[in-house]
């Protein structure tokens, strides 16, 4: 059940397909190098080791992924840096355009998401599987509350549709890939048409944030294997 908390918490995967690490991978070092330790700078905003760590970890939590070399360790670093400075790039904007959530709202779906857990117990573990309090909780819904609201502004993400052509398209490239075993069209229509509007959304919350991006003064201040974009 951990992936409903992490449906709550990551609206936007921006320019990061792949999410992480746990604590004892790349962001393991933040226990040497200071949990405050700053490793990028978005506009003057600093995003810290700590921060890093846990965006990681959360990435790997909710794909049910670990890291198992160097490699993808580094992998995982750099999306996960990519994302925090794409989330950060976005809450300015928020911020800019006077965009908040009210407490009312947090409480409600963090409440909400509690439900989904048969137990106090399984929600509890959940947490502590992507190293998350409920305070930290708290604050992500609040941050997504605000992100949905800015990039509907934006974007009109709710507008987005599937034309037929490319539901047909999509579906053809999953039974390609999968074989004689998927269901025809006719009974996996919803998902696949979920799919490609949500593969679109992402796509234009990507595209907006690499223009933010070009616009920002953003400085990495560690060394990464895999260029941060």
């Amino acid at each position: 059940m951990s992936k409903t908390i992490s449906s709550v918490i990551v609206v936007v995967v921006v320019v990061a397909a792949g999410w992480y690490l746990v604590k004892h991978g790349t962001g393991g070092s933040s226990a040497v190098l200071g949990a405050n330790e700053p490793i990028a700078t978005v506009n003057g905003t600093t995003i810290t080791r700590a921060e890093l760590t846990a965006e990681e970890s959360q990435i790997a939590a909710g794909q049910g992924l670990s890291a198992t070399s160097t490699t993808a360790q580094a992998q995982f670093q750099t999306d996960a840096l990519n994302t925090l400075i794409g989330q950060t790039l976005l809450m300015q904007a928020a911020a800019q355009a006077g965009i908040t959530a009210s407490s009312t709202e947090v409480d409600a779906q963090l409440a909400a998401t509690k439900a989904q857990f048969p137990t106090p117990a399984d929600y509890e573990k959940a947490l502590a599987t992507q190293g998350l309090t409920e305070d930290d909780l708290r604050t992500k819904i609040g941050q997504n509350l605000v992100l949905n609201a800015y990039l509907e502004q934006q974007l009109k993400l709710s507008k987005l549709a599937a034309t037929d052509a490319e539901v047909k398209a999509a579906y053809d490239r999953v039974a390609a890939q999968s074989g004689t075993s998927t269901p025809p069209l006719s009974k996996v229509r919803p998902q696949v048409e979920q799919m490609v509007v949500q593969q679109k959304q992402q796509e234009s919350v990507n595209a907006y944030v690499a223009q933010l991006r070009s616009a920002a003064d953003v400085k990495i201040l560690i060394a990464t294997s895999t260029p941060a974009v």
